[in-house]
């Protein structure tokens, strides 16, 4: 044999290269390695749709707790923005103060709607607002004279779910606040309506 030409032998193939002509003799591994990846293909094609199925899965249960949770959380929103709202309307009635033009009542829910943030500008959010005047003895209704309690009340408001789900109607969200009339300087303010 020459010394120019030489074979060297490939390690772990189980064949052997010619040095000079980089051609390859039978290599087992190779054709083993051939053979991994078409049954790896086989594989793959077999999975192909349960990766699209895992996911969907996990998407539909992680979209619907992101849903519960902001539905949740503005929930708690509402309702605590709304007993801020009636807790002012309260502390406004017992005072006796009065907007010039409507009555007392109109006035402590012009106070409420401001404080709502919003929520009651809407005639049919606003209609959820309601002012009563009761008497300490028995709880009947009564006038705005001092010394009676008066209960600031929003009533019903309907919460739209945000979650895109089926359900059997809106959550109604109340708030009430209650307080004892405080001595007027003069006579009581009108009512516009007496409920």
């Amino acid at each position: 044999m020459p010394k120019d030409h030489l074979i060297l032998a490939v390690p772990n193939t189980g064949g052997v290269e010619d040095a000079d002509s980089g051609c390859a003799a039978s290599y087992p591994l190779v054709e083993a390695q051939t053979l991994r990846a078409a049954g790896k293909q086989k594989r793959k094609r077999r999975q192909s749709g349960a990766e699209l199925l895992e996911a969907s899965l996990i998407g539909g249960l992680l979209f619907g707790l992101i849903f519960l949770l902001l539905d949740i959380s503005m929930a708690l929103f509402l309702r605590s923005t709304f007993q801020n709202a009636v807790r002012i309307g309260v502390r406004y009635g017992i005072t006796g103060a009065n907007v010039p033009g409507p009555g007392q009542d109109d006035s402590i829910k012009a106070v409420v709607k401001k404080n709502a943030v919003g929520f009651l500008n809407s005639p049919t959010a606003a209609a959820t607002i309601h002012v009563h005047f009761m008497s300490p003895v028995d709880g009947t209704k009564s006038s705005n004279a001092q010394g009676n309690i008066i209960e600031v009340s929003i009533e019903g408001y309907p919460f739209r779910l945000l979650a895109p789900f089926k359900h059997s109607g809106n959550p109604l969200i109340s708030a009430c606040a209650f307080d004892v009339v405080e001595p007027y300087t003069g006579a009581p303010p009108p009512l516009t309506v007496s409920e």
